[in-house]
């Protein structure tokens, strides 16, 4: 892991997007536990409902980016959350995993849409390409956290 610059944690804390929280390595592991299992879901499901695969794949990152957040002794405060963990992951992360932050957000933004758009679609194709991407991810944090 590349250090997280002092300017873009600063960028987030004056937005009021973070704030410090005691480094807690039982809600890490859980989180990290439970990233496994929001995959394993996903492949469970990919066949029968890619919606609900695809929401379980984005569980799966957020999770994981989550961890790497409270391994940090933060966490994103009351206002889009979702949004400063992609924001902190993508400033935290390898430059070679842009690609890779660049689909989670995407997916941060459709899964959004599956709540308040009921008939926007995905396709089993669509899952199975972001259940790599979750996939890739979700390992490089847990390497990175020495997990």
């Amino acid at each position: 892991m590349r250090g997280i610059s002092d300017d873009s944690l600063d960028k987030l804390r004056s937005g009021g997007l973070i704030k410090e929280c005691p480094v807690n390595p039982k809600a890490i592991e859980k989180l990290l536990e439970r990233a496994n299992i929001d995959l394993d879901t996903a492949q469970r499901n990919l066949n029968e409902d890619p919606e609900c695969s695809y929401i379980f794949i984005y569980n799966a990152i957020l999770r994981s980016g989550l961890a790497l957040m409270f391994h940090r002794g933060l966490r994103p405060d009351i206002k889009d959350k979702h949004q400063t963990v992609v924001r902190f992951v993508a400033a935290a992360l390898d430059i070679k995993m842009n690609p890779l932050i660049t689909d989670y957000n995407i997916m941060r933004r459709k899964r959004n849409r599956f709540i308040y758009e009921p008939d926007v679609p995905c396709s089993k194709s669509e899952a199975e390409f972001s259940l790599d991407v979750a996939r890739r991810l979700v390992e490089h944090i847990k390497e990175i956290l020495g997990r």
